[in-house]
């Protein structure tokens, strides 16, 4: 559509297009996209499958078995988009009908500054994932650069991998193939994570505005006046007036954050178990190679990754939180007593139902927060000690 063309947003719809999930492309090439998305990395996720049987050595089994897990959680990552589309769409819908429907260039500066804020956090997003898996690709590269090794029957390949097939011969395909479908998880990994982050942003900005309108309930020119006509008519009475509107607008708001939980709830709860597995094995294989600074760079660059996407999804949870917050807070500083009767049991009502903050749950088992980014690192560790103590 045309409003997401515009600079905000176009990098998330150019991500969205690539993968097959942009809500508003048609159905047909959207199809076409799963296809080739499926037919690449569901054949070198079975040839994945098949290089475990061959291993004897625990370490390298570990370090196998990594790259397996990533693959699935990209996997979660597209089914959710594919089976939630039309929560998906719908949110997109929303944020655009926003955007049309604010009246004063304040909120649309507001939102503007979040909106922002979510094309920022895309490109750092975005560019520090392609950087860990350009370093991660090198590895074979270094060998195709060096004429000794091309004459080598020990060619390393991204993975350990098994096509059955004479694997010297058709080398060259079959790194290939490694590339794009390391080159397709991650792209999937980037649009999905920045659609998740663009529209936490956008319920933030709303956030923003619905805490400026509840400052300005109360007009300037009635806070110093001594003079509180309690019961006051309902077209009279302008303090009731705006927080009704500003009722609406936070229930609206609530809306949008209860869909966004709604799309993705089930895939952070299974994207946590699947990050603490991945780092800890990612942990063991590193310390295992610290001889091999090659390959150390590699896990070390792969965790970093994890702890990054991690990060990302803990961090935007926690802004959601502080900003339901400040709602409260902001509630709790209106001069209520310049106000009608009508509209102190009003703001009673809405002081209550804004204590609990809004949040974002994995499963609704736990909620998505900075605490959880910091419990998940912990259990990552001890995992670590574990598989180390058992080697």
């Amino acid at each position: 559509m045309q409003f997401f063309d515009g600079r905000n947003y176009r990098i998330n719809k150019v991500l969205l297009l690539c993968i097959g999930q942009w809500p508003y492309q048609t159905s047909k090439s959207s199809s076409a996209i799963i296809v080739i998305i499926v037919s690449l990395a569901g054949t070198q996720f079975v040839a994945k499958i098949c290089g475990l049987f061959s291993i004897d050595d625990i370490d390298v089994f570990i370090d196998s078995l990594s790259p397996l897990v990533v693959d699935i959680g990209c996997g979660v990552k597209l089914i959710t988009c594919i089976l939630k589309a039309p929560e998906i769409r719908a949110l997109f819908d929303q944020i655009q009908s926003d955007w049309q429907s604010l009246m004063t260039s304040t909120k649309i500066k507001i939102l503007d500054t979040y909106a922002q804020n979510g094309r920022k956090f895309t490109i750092i997003y975005a560019s520090t994932l392609y950087s860990a898996l350009i370093l991660f690709m090198l590895v074979p590269l270094q060998s195709l650069l060096l004429e000794s090794s091309l004459n080598s029957t020990n060619r390393p390949l991204l993975h350990r991998v098994e096509y059955y097939i004479d694997m010297d011969k058709y080398y060259f395909p079959i790194l290939i193939h490694g590339y794009l479908t390391a080159i397709v998880c991650i792209s999937i990994a980037i649009a999905t994570d920045t659609m998740y982050v663009i529209m936490v942003q956008h319920v933030c900005g709303l956030f923003t505005i619905i805490g400026q309108e509840m400052e300005n309930i109360i007009k300037k020119d009635n806070k110093d006046s001594l003079q509180i006509n309690l019961y006051p008519t309902v077209q009279d009475d302008k303090p009731y007036e705006n927080i009704i509107k500003s009722i609406y607008a936070h229930k609206r708001v609530l809306r949008f954050a209860n869909l966004i939980e709604t799309a993705f709830n089930q895939m952070f709860l299974v994207l946590a178990g699947f990050n603490m597995l991945i780092m800890s094995m990612t942990g063991v294989t590193a310390v295992t190679n610290v001889d091999k600074p090659e390959e150390f760079l590699r896990q070390i660059t792969f965790a970093c990754a994890l702890l990054v996407h991690l990060f990302f999804e803990s961090f935007q949870a926690q802004r959601l939180i502080d900003h339901s917050a400040h709602i409260y807070i902001r509630l709790m500083n209106i001069a209520w007593y310049q106000t009608s009767i009508r509209t102190r049991k009003i703001l009673l009502f809405m002081i209550m139902r804004t204590r609990e903050p809004c949040v974002l749950t994995a499963g609704k088992m736990f909620v998505i927060s900075m605490d959880t980014f910091s419990t998940i690192v912990r259990t990552s560790v001890s995992y670590f000690t574990m598989l180390r103590s058992m080697q």
